[in-house]
């Protein structure tokens, strides 16, 4: 077997998923109208060894048919009932498993993996998470795949389960690419915050460097382990959902996995704009009418990707967006970013319409900085039937200037600008498995301080790439200006992400809001920032991000350069 590269065909071509599936229930209970089951069924024959299978189960308590979710966490997570009530509560059957196996000492719900594969547990993955050596087949991929065929046979081994989707979050979606296009019985895949491309993790699409150092290793991990190489054998309708600054992944190659999908297939694309590793109510209202598509037969239009491009009109640098022609479109908006290689640290900004060219094109401006050489934007696109679909990222080398371009700015944020550019700092505190933001609420919103004057605030924190721009970047011996309000006396927290040789270090500083109706300023030198060793940044002109958190409530109003 070694150095013998595996296709997704050849590798799954003698996988055996025919062994039976007898469950064993641990654990039921009835909360409100869901039916809540733990439960632990075989998966796959190692040597005179099965794998035993942990998984958490829920159905509406009603009897009946229903559709049903798969739905894979990522690997440093486990089943989770809260998003299992989630699916209950809309009328899907759901299994969701533990594959990563054995986490902690004191954890007993987890699927035992024989010793022969104990590198399948994460904890313990090593080399197997990351190198196909000797072959595919020795990845805890394969293993964690394994697992997945296995569930899916027992959720079509249930006599109330119907039609059955998948949704695969981070390590899960990568998981979910390869079972869509190995198994049978799939109507729909989706999966979140998952790009492919593992094996190019560090190695930019649009960077200086962009070239993989090729080996027999890396070759069996392409062909037989990323996501992409499976792309082209998925079986049914699959929506990716992914967000804008996921450090997990390339955002850049993110829509080249979704173009490697088989043509036959239906298929949309949707980025979460100013997301970091989750999605947000958009992107869930996508999964969910996706889900009521497939698998309850609804009629919902799923519209196309946007389609984009950058280039000149009258002079301006513009990019010119195509949507569907074939739905109603409520708005469009483009996201525009300069220079910054790493997609995880851009600042995307909302782009202004220049113009409406008929039904189904527009024209915005990219009003970016005079010196910047590539400017990065993609489109996002929502119907009236309440889908939203997002388009490539595009990018332009920028060979000339324009008269739309902008000079420097020492503001990095005033509350005229509204939302513009910031992010949320934390949502992981408060997600649904590591990657959903289901909220009722804006995460990021204007309130009112002091003299009617408003500022941003968000209870996740904020953070802001705007500060590692050109545009942005203070000259020697800044100042940083912040305006901040907190109606209660709180701890702010103000953290510094910078680049040195390549390496991002986070430098903190903290000060304490004494509350009250009054707006506080403060003033701060780069030496006020110290890394975990009290090391003192040595420059803002380092700085990545800039990003603000607190236990109490607090927002800002302005953020500026002295």
């Amino acid at each position: 077997m070694a150095n013998k590269i595996l296709t997704p065909i050849t590798l799954w071509s003698d996988f055996d998923d025919s062994l039976p599936v007898t469950e064993t229930v641990l654990e039921e209970r009835t909360e409100e109208k869901t039916l809540l089951r733990a439960v632990r069924f075989p998966g796959r024959a190692v040597g005179a060894e099965r794998v035993n299978i942990f998984a958490r189960f829920g159905r509406p308590v009603a009897g009946g048919n229903f559709p049903a979710l798969l739905v894979l966490p990522d690997y440093k997570s486990t089943a989770d009932e809260t998003l299992i009530r989630r699916f209950v509560r809309k009328g899907y059957a759901v299994l969701m498993p533990d594959y990563r196996g054995k986490f902690s000492d004191d954890d007993f719900n987890y699927t035992a993996y024989p010793q022969e594969i104990s590198y399948a547990n994460y904890r313990t993955a090593g080399e197997h998470l990351d190198y196909a050596e000797p072959s595919a087949k020795e990845t805890c991929w394969y293993e964690w795949v394994a697992v997945a065929r296995y569930c899916l046979k027992y959720l079509q081994s249930l006599p109330c389960v119907g039609k059955i989707g998948v949704i695969g979050t981070k390590a899960g979606g990568d998981i979910a690419f390869q079972l869509a296009a190995t198994a049978e019985g799939l109507s729909c895949v989706i999966p979140v915050c998952a790009g492919g491309w593992r094996a190019y993790r560090g190695v930019r699409k649009f960077g200086e460097n962009t070239e993989l150092a090729m080996n027999d290793e890396r070759y069996r991990f392409l062909a037989g382990v990323d996501a992409q190489a499976y792309a082209q054998y998925v079986k049914c309708p699959v929506l990716m959902l992914c967000s804008s600054n996921d450090d997990r992944f390339d955002a850049d190659r993110a829509f080249d996995t979704f173009a490697r999908i088989n043509p036959a297939m239906d298929k949309t694309f949707f980025f979460a704009a100013r997301y970091c590793g989750c999605i947000g109510n958009t992107g869930l209202n996508d999964l969910d009418l996706f889900a009521d598509k497939y698998l309850k037969e609804r009629e919902v239009f799923v519209p196309s990707p946007v389609e984009i491009s950058i280039e000149e009109d009258e002079g301006e640098l513009v990019a010119r967006i195509r949507s569907d022609p074939n739905g109603e479109l409520t708005y469009c908006e483009v996201y525009m970013a300069e220079d910054t290689e790493n997609s995880a640290l851009r600042n995307w900004t909302r782009c202004e319409l220049k113009r409406e060219e008929g039904e189904d094109e527009q024209i915005f401006r990219l009003n970016a900085y005079k010196g910047t050489t590539r400017v990065f934007a993609f489109a996002k696109a929502k119907y009236s039937c309440g889908f939203a679909v997002s388009s490539k990222i595009a990018v332009k080398k920028l060979e000339k200037t324009y008269p739309n371009m902008t000079d420097k700015s020492r503001i990095l944020y005033s509350s005229n600008q509204k939302f513009d550019s910031f992010v949320l700092e934390d949502p992981q505190r408060n997600v649904v498995a590591d990657c959903f933001l289901d909220s009722s609420y804006a995460p990021i919103r204007m309130v009112e301080g002091p003299h009617g004057i408003k500022g941003i605030y968000s209870p996740f924190g904020l953070k802001l790439f705007r500060i590692g721009e050109e545009r942005f970047r203070p000259g020697a011996n800044a100042l940083l200006k912040v305006d901040l309000y907190s109606p209660k006396p709180t701890l702010v927290r103000i953290c510094i992400g910078a680049s040195r040789n390549g390496e991002l270090e986070v430098y903190r500083c903290c000060f304490r809001l004494s509350g009250g109706e009054c707006w506080a300023d403060r003033i701060l030198y780069a030496k006020d920032f110290k890394s975990d060793g009290n090391k003192p940044l040595a420059q803002f002109s380092d700085a990545n991000f800039i990003s603000f958190s607190s236990e109490g409530e607090f927002c800002i109003n302005n953020l500026l350069w002295l």
